[in-house]
């Protein structure tokens, strides 16, 4: 099995957030919400179904095309227009979580235990094609570049969720500082780059927040 399997880079993402010890995500719901929104803008953009107006903060604008994939679908929830890459991802993230575990699940990429009394449903990965992606973002962190696009993606998205030590062995700073190499380099336009902006804005809002409700608890 290898990762053309994986049609999508939000399925991509998800699999690799999937603790395979847990069936949970190994980031906060919000977070994951979040990342799994850039994905889609970033796929979107992959596709050349994004353009941009050409300024330093970028407008998007979603360009016609076809698919019928979990990404082509939740397309059709992004604004008409112009739009910044916040209201893309803001627009993107009602029902987006679930609709890419279902795709998985479909695909048999995920096997769903279901949730009971006080107790959430599980979602178990498919442990040798998540080993498989990892191994890709574990060589763009070694290297310092990622010769494929979607695995760049990919270490941009975790790298702004601040997950990397989550997924890999190794230290936390040591693993963050490769990442930003990876995520800094040249391989994205300005619609990618304004959707990992985002999401980096927005992981960064979420753990403020979480932090000011510690600190008066």
């Amino acid at each position: 099995m290898d990762d053309a399997t994986v049609h999508t880079l939000p399925e991509m993402l998800a699999l690799v957030l999937l603790d395979p010890g847990t069936g949970r995500f190994v980031v906060d719901h919000q977070r994951t919400e979040r990342a799994l929104a850039g994905a889609v803008l970033l796929d979107l953009a992959a596709r050349g179904r994004l353009e941009t107006d050409g300024y330093r903060q970028p407008r998007l604008r979603l360009v016609a095309g076809t698919g019928t994939d979990v990404v082509a679908d939740r397309a059709t929830g992004l604004p008409t227009g112009w739009f910044r890459a916040k209201r893309g991802v803001t627009r993107l993230v009602p029902g987006l979580r679930g609709a890419v575990l279902t795709a998985l699940v479909h695909d048999g990429h995920v096997e769903r235990e279901p949730g009971g009394f006080l107790r959430f449903a599980r979602w178990w990965p498919d442990t040798a094609l998540r080993d498989i992606l990892l191994a890709g973002v574990a060589a763009a962190l070694r290297d310092g570049v990622a010769t494929d696009a979607r695995i760049a993606g990919l270490v941009s998205l975790l790298h702004a969720v601040r997950a990397e030590h989550r997924v890999l062995e190794g230290r936390r700073r040591e693993l963050r500082d490769r990442a930003r190499v990876v995520a800094d380099g040249d391989w994205a336009g300005p619609a990618v780059t304004a959707a990992v902006r985002e999401v980096q804005a927005a992981a960064a809002a979420v753990t403020a927040a979480a932090a000011v409700a510690g600190s008066g608890s």
